[in-house]
């Protein structure tokens, strides 16, 4: 019998890490190689370019798109080897004839892949892929720009909608990284178009609307679909505002694609898309016409350019994507496969007026998603507040939601906040928005009640107006100044907040806090960190999980805890705020 080996605590944790580590690397092969992208092994391979030595940890090729990736498994930013990569990348370009002769004999097998292709066709990037948050700030982003940042977040997202779609999540890593059909050279559709016979075009007044936008049914393909669409789901790789839909559901792509399979006809019921600006009509006589000179359901062709990721879908992501494209060795993909091409889908677009403006079109379009959705499933809270924000940007809830997005940029809040459903074990931010954030940062205090609002000198009338710049200037202000607050916490109980067992940054506590800072306000004002600092520490409290004596529903009388040791408020006080 072989004898057992015990290990130590150490070895313990280096076993972990190794696991960790290697299941990291993992998955970044997976991810790109479900999207059809060939791996080629150049890790151990150290090989002159330029003046520099370089090692390649990854490189994945599909027809003249070259991914070079570098993976990270340090736990906080290392500004001397992303240095160093940043200066190897710009070799590697400023030497892109010899770095595609060195590609071309790493794995003879694959050789042919890379004669493809000109040298001046190839399109190469450097994605610098990190297990930890990487923390880096706008500035050092900006001093690093030829390299792609991909945090834990980004890497989840590919690799989820690679293994739900394999070869069809390709278009959305082609709209990540701004290529366009006429820069791949395999894909000969650049100037091509899509011309669907007999759409209906409804009249204005049929539909309801009132503000330009125009509806127009049709069929067309899947597979049409499938190159040209694209989803602004919430939780993805994009730093925007204008997102609003769910993530894709593994099991529910794979059940309609099931379905498909099994009985090979079409969904009956309505992909709702906005159209791009640039769909036009021909009408009898072969004139080229746009929406505005097309009567009441006249008779005339559609006509889409086909180009990806031009087709936003607003409801329907399943159905379409159920159609993916995948390796033949994937279970229905051979029967799916001439289904793509023969099955075609009932479509209602929206054509939009071209001087309507983006905030416009993503706010019909998330009500329009969210009128389609709210019965059908739950919709997650944070979901809800996002659209709400994208409905009325100047709603409490709206500037808080955006407050939140800003703080989580900002050292003290920096990604600690769960804004997407790919973090995991973050701080949740509804309950924060809705019991305690809109209220300090409403632009519409209620009576007798103050806000930020009360002590911002930007241009309030521009606000109140929608200006955008003076609605980012007003969300500026407020985070910085929720910041402040909140550094003068983090130094008070330092090491609670760097404690995840401790309940420093639980919901509760930061209610807590944040109401307490709102309580304060129409007696202290706009104060500085010192002043901050000097009060909070007066504050007697343990945080330990098992000792703090507050629960999620007692948020304001913890606050007023704060505001009587604190900031000396007296029953009185506290019992008038």
């Amino acid at each position: 019998m072989r004898r057992k080996i015990t290990l130590t605590e150490a070895q313990k944790k280096e076993r972990a890490k190794k696991i960790r580590d290697a299941a990291f690397k993992r998955k970044i092969r997976d991810a790109f190689i479900n999207m059809g992208f060939t791996y080629f092994p150049t890790a151990h391979n150290e090989f002159k370019i330029g003046h520099r030595k370089v090692e390649l940890d990854y490189v994945f090729v599909y027809e003249n798109v070259i991914l070079i990736c570098e993976d990270t498994c340090g736990k906080a930013k290392d500004k001397d080897h992303i240095r160093k990569k940043s200066e190897s990348f710009s070799e590697i370009m400023s030497n892109k004839k010899d770095f595609i002769v060195w590609l071309k004999d790493v794995d003879a097998d694959k050789k042919l892949l890379i004669e493809k292709y000109r040298t001046d066709r190839f399109l190469i990037f450097y994605i610098y892929i990190s297990q930890a948050k990487l923390e880096l700030t706008d500035d050092e982003r900006a001093l690093y720009s030829n390299l792609l940042f991909w945090e834990p977040d980004t890497l989840a997202y590919f690799y989820r909608i690679a293994h739900c779609l394999y070869y069809s999540a390709r278009n959305e890593l082609f709209r990540l990284l701004n290529i366009t059909n006429d820069q791949l050279e395999f894909s000969g559709s650049s100037g091509n178009k899509t011309t669907i016979k007999a759409p209906i075009i409804c009249p204005e007044d049929a539909t309801g609307l009132r503000n330009g936008v125009r509806v127009v049914s049709f069929m067309m393909s899947a597979e049409n679909l499938l190159r040209t669409c694209y989803v602004l789901r919430k939780d993805n790789w994009e730093e925007s505002m204008w997102l609003y839909q769910r993530l894709i559901d593994k099991e529910r792509i794979r059940g309609i694609r099931a379905f498909l399979a099994e009985k090979g006809a079409a969904f009956y019921n309505n992909i709702i898309v906005a159209l791009p600006d640039d769909v036009s009509f021909e009408v009898p006589g072969g004139g080229i016409v746009g929406i505005d000179q097309i009567g009441d359901f006249q008779s005339c062709s559609l006509i889409i350019p086909d180009e990806m990721n031009t087709v936003c879908v607003i409801d329907g992501q399943h159905r379409i994507f159920a159609h993916y494209e995948a390796p033949e060795t994937e279970k229905y993909e051979r029967v799916i496969a001439p289904l793509r091409k023969q099955l075609h889908l009932l479509v209602t677009g929206l054509v939009f007026p071209e001087e309507m403006k983006e905030a416009e079109r993503k706010k019909l379009q998330s009500e329009i998603f969210l009128e389609i959705n709210s019965n059908a499933k739950i919709v997650p809270p944070d979901v809800l507040l996002h659209i709400n924000m994208l409905k009325d940007p100047l709603s409490d809830v709206g500037i808080a939601r955006r407050v939140v997005e800003r703080l989580n940029k900002r050292f003290v809040f920096l990604n600690r906040f769960e804004l997407s459903a790919l973090d995991e074990g973050k701080i949740k931010v509804a309950s924060i928005i809705k019991f305690a954030l809109r209220y300090l940062v409403t632009i519409t205090p209620a009576d007798g009640k103050t806000s930020l609002y009360d002590y911002w000198d930007g241009d309030k009338e521009a606000l109140c107006q929608g200006d955008e710049a003076a609605l980012n200037a007003y969300i500026d202000f407020c985070a910085a100044n929720i910041s402040m607050y909140f550094s003068a916490v983090r130094e008070a109980f330092h090491s609670d907040w760097d404690d995840p067992e401790s309940k420093l940054l639980s919901v509760t506590a930061i209610n807590g806090f944040v109401i307490a800072y709102n309580r304060q306000l129409a007696k202290n004002g706009i104060r500085d960190f010192a002043f901050y600092k000097d009060h909070i520490k007066s504050l007697s409290i343990d945080y330990a999980k098992e000792n703090f004596p507050y629960t999620s529903s007692q948020y304001r009388k913890f606050s007023t805890q704060i505001l009587m040791e604190a900031f000396g408020f007296s029953e009185e006080e506290t019992a008038a705020t």
